[in-house]
């Protein structure tokens, strides 16, 4: 074996790692919102000062609800001024005005070694992304994939950071939903790596412009109106009109929950068009990413009827959040292959 085709095997198997550890993000920041551990450590990097977390409240002072209160404050202020200096004074001072923001946070063992597992699998796509580009930069033959390896990576330290304040603001709406569409961004620029090295290409696939970019900010906006969504469940909560045993009134929800629900459904429709307009009697292994959007797509719309039926029950939201998250993925995937006039001079 050449050292060109050695290097670039390990180039495809660090980036795909990369990759799949960023992914992994979104299956345990699923877990952390569907059992509420977003503030199961209420400082980070550390976790109730520790860097493991402990297992019972006697480890902690008495008075730990206060110090750890006292220093959380202090940070969103920090993240306050900063914003006012950027411009955003009306944001500053909703942040100041949040009345979740002076909670003190009861210790749960459960809660806090979730959210710290969530941050090792981030510390893992840390090291990953930082292997990625390493070796993007120590190769010359890998010139075409630097900038979105380097972009990736800055995104993952942006994110990072985001993380802490999304901890020190006690999950202010708004700042969960950028911590977790800055996730896709990153991911994306990394899949983006790999295919400007080498050109993703299902076999015997049949695309068209409209329908690749179509899928993709199609999809998109579905986790984008879904994380809004989740917000606004959060806020119902919070006022008590939520509660245990009921479920999901949709006169409480506003008209974007209602593309979120029905955007998915469309898709799909429109992938089930586009086959059936393909030449041939049969589908074969060709089309299978489309069969398998279409696939995922209706367990989507099954996961969310038992959402919103059964109001939002742990395991629901985490596969919801887990095929919510590859749909993007596979549409982005879709997006990059070649369409079928590009197939035709290549």
């Amino acid at each position: 074996m050449s050292d060109s085709i050695r290097i670039d095997r390990i180039y495809r198997r660090i980036g795909f790692f990369a990759c799949s550890s960023v992914f992994l993000l979104f299956l345990f920041g699923g877990l952390v919102r569907a059992t509420g551990s977003g503030m199961g450590c209420p400082d980070w990097p550390r976790c109730f000062g520790l860097w493991a977390p402990p297992t019972c409240d006697c480890d902690l002072p008495a008075n730990y609800q206060a110090i750890f209160l006292e220093k959380r404050l202090a940070k969103a202020e920090r993240f306050a001024s900063t914003l006012e200096r950027l411009g955003f004074e009306t944001q500053a001072q909703r942040l100041r005005e949040n009345p979740y923001l002076d909670m003190p946070e009861q210790f749960d063992p459960l809660k806090a070694w979730v959210e710290y597992i969530n941050r090792l699998f981030g510390v893992l796509a840390g090291f990953a992304a930082l292997a990625f580009a390493f070796i993007s930069f120590r190769h010359a033959r890998f010139k075409k994939s630097r900038l979105w390896v380097f972009l990736g990576f800055v995104l993952l330290l942006i994110n990072a950071w985001l993380g802490s304040i999304v901890v020190a603001t006690n999950l202010l709406p708004g700042i969960v939903s950028i911590h977790f569409m800055l996730a896709f961004a990153c991911l994306f620029a990394f899949m983006m790596a790999l295919h400007k090295h080498n050109p993703y290409r299902w076999p015997g696939i049949s695309n068209t412009w409209l329908l690749r970019w179509g899928l993709f900010l199609g999809t998109m906006t579905v986790v984008l109106l879904g994380t809004w969504t989740r917000e606004q469940v959060d806020a119902l909560r919070m006022q008590g009109i939520l509660s245990d045993g009921t479920h999901l009134n949709m006169a409480d929800m506003d008209h974007l929950f209602t593309v979120h629900r029905y955007l998915p459904v469309l898709l799909a429709f429109w992938v089930v068009w586009f086959l059936r307009k393909l030449p041939g009697e049969s589908l074969g292994t060709s089309e299978l990413p489309y069969l398998l959007f279409v696939g995922i797509s209706l367990i989507q719309v099954l996961l969310g009827a038992v959402n919103i039926w059964f109001l939002i029950p742990t395991w629901a939201q985490l596969l919801h959040v887990l095929f919510g998250s590859l749909l993007p993925v596979l549409a982005f995937y879709l997006a990059l292959q070649p369409s079928a006039e590009q197939s035709q001079h290549s």
